[in-house]
């Protein structure tokens, strides 16, 4: 049996739901740009994340691909198509280097059945991920560049990001031009903002990692694109899931 990870999901199980699950559960190791699931596909597995950064994108006709959220240790993909009994609606495509835990679709629905606190943690996953994509969806339609992108670096602290002395250092895993899809804008836009904030003292970056030097003028800069979304929430992290997952120097979980 895999050793059981933590994450706030399997955390609201019984010793024996978590066995039943994880005696069933199919371990995968994943290298970057390896699919987790497509788009359109009848997925039998609901995937629990346990190391890694994933990107969930769908594209348009045209093909041009747009990134509408990211997954780190912890979170789950999959889970709406399975509670509807629908493909999957995006592509889960591995950034870094990922492990995933595959639970059938079916005994976890049969779990979560009668486990009404599991399956209330699984909603409010859920509800995090839909208020986030409330919030973005409003940004693309009303704020400048500056403030969209400042809310994706906001978002990326909250997620991967390491405090030090009132700073946030962060490996950065997504290329500039995943930065602009996250956040809805060009990758030339994406450049001249990151070089202006760098220039203004904002930020500090090299190709590999990015350091938040002034959070606070991140979150006025994204305040600038209208009080609505000034005030709405980023990624939804659990306190305690956070300090669990910051233990470890990568932020990964073990299986």
């Amino acid at each position: 049996m895999l050793s059981s990870p933590f994450a706030p999901l399997l955390a609201h199980l019984s010793p024996d739901e978590r066995s039943f699950l994880l005696d069933r559960a199919v371990p995968r190791r994943l290298q970057p740009g390896a699919f987790i699931h497509l788009s359109g596909e009848s997925s039998p597995r609901v995937h629990l994340v346990s190391a890694g950064l994933v990107k969930l994108t769908a594209r348009d006709a045209d093909g041009r691909e747009t990134i509408l959220g990211l997954a780190v240790a912890g979170d789950i993909l999959g889970d709406a198509a399975a509670i509807e009994g629908i493909p999957q609606v995006t592509d889960a495509v591995a950034v870094t280097k990922c492990s995933v835990v595959g639970f059938d679709s079916a005994l976890l629905l049969d779990v979560l059945r009668r486990n009404p606190s599991a399956a209330l943690e699984l909603a409010r996953g859920m509800a995090g991920r839909i208020r986030w994509l409330g919030t973005t969806a409003l940004e693309r339609t009303c704020a400048p560049a500056s403030a969209r992108l400042a809310g994706r670096l906001l978002d990326l602290a909250d997620l991967i990001g390491r405090s030090s002395n009132g700073a946030c250092r962060l490996e950065l895993p997504l290329a500039q031009t995943d930065l602009g899809r996250l956040a809805g804008i060009s990758r030339e836009s994406t450049c001249k903002v990151l070089r202006r904030l760098k220039q203004q003292g904002v930020i500090e970056y090299t190709r590999q990692e990015l350091t938040i030097l002034r959070p606070d003028v991140l979150k006025a800069i994204r305040g600038e694109g209208g009080p609505l979304v000034a005030t709405a929430p980023r990624f939804p992290v659990d306190s305690r899931w956070r300090r669990e997952r910051e233990k470890s120097p990568a932020g990964d979980l073990k299986v």
